[in-house]
């Protein structure tokens, strides 16, 4: 009896890791920025999270890199895209100033287009005063990375995923920095896959003993 409740717990466990091994990341490279936010080979990431139904999202800065509110973003922090969502499902915002919330788009930030909606914050200061070295942390409820990652075109730009509005570390200058590079996730898929499997693997010796 208690072997198979040993199983029971372990099959479990390989569920939630299988459960919270889809995690992608991707870089800000594209400068936007009026005066040169870079030279940077990443200004920072945005790393998506599948857990069950919802999707976790961190947006780190990289290089020193702060995030600051400026005409240039919309007045946001940071911005993206999802056509099955809406306010209500984005929850959870931390690492930002207080009165940080989700803002409903149309939201206009320079060269990137038009973007469906924002974290940002209507009381904080503007620019260098109000900047801040995060990370934004938030969860998006009833979505899925694929729906998190559609974009839109920008001509001459190609397809824009994500936004976010910097004071650069390097230079000084503030403005829009966006994704349109895809990278590993640094092997926490690997990592949490083997360990499901390796549950599983546990389980079906005490089921077989």
């Amino acid at each position: 009896m208690k072997i198979k409740y040993i199983a029971a717990v372990l099959i479990a466990i390989a569920g939630l890791g299988l459960q919270q091994a889809k995690a992608d990341t991707f870089n800000f490279t594209s400068d936007h920025c009026t005066a040169a936010c870079g030279p940077q080979s990443s200004f920072g990431t945005v790393t998506l999270t599948q857990v069950g139904s919802n999707v976790n999202v961190v947006v780190s800065l990289l290089n020193g890199n702060q995030f600051v509110k400026t005409g240039a973003g919309g007045n946001m922090y940071f911005l993206f895209d999802n056509a099955g969502i809406t306010l209500a499902n984005i929850t959870s915002i931390s690492g930002a100033p207080a009165g940080t919330t989700a803002f409903a788009g149309p939201i206009m930030a320079n060269g990137t287009g038009i973007w469906q909606w924002g974290i940002g914050c209507a009381s904080c200061p503007q620019g260098a005063a109000g900047a801040f070295p995060g990370p934004i942390t938030f969860t998006v409820t009833n979505t899925t990375i694929a729906l998190m990652t559609v974009g839109h075109p920008v001509s001459g730009f190609g397809t824009e995923l994500f936004v976010a509005d910097i004071l650069s570390g390097t230079t000084g200058a503030t403005g829009d920095v966006d994704v349109n590079t895809h990278v590993p996730d640094g092997g926490a898929t690997v990592m949490l896959l083997g360990t499901a499997l390796g549950a599983l693997g546990m389980a079906r010796r005490f089921i077989m003993s």
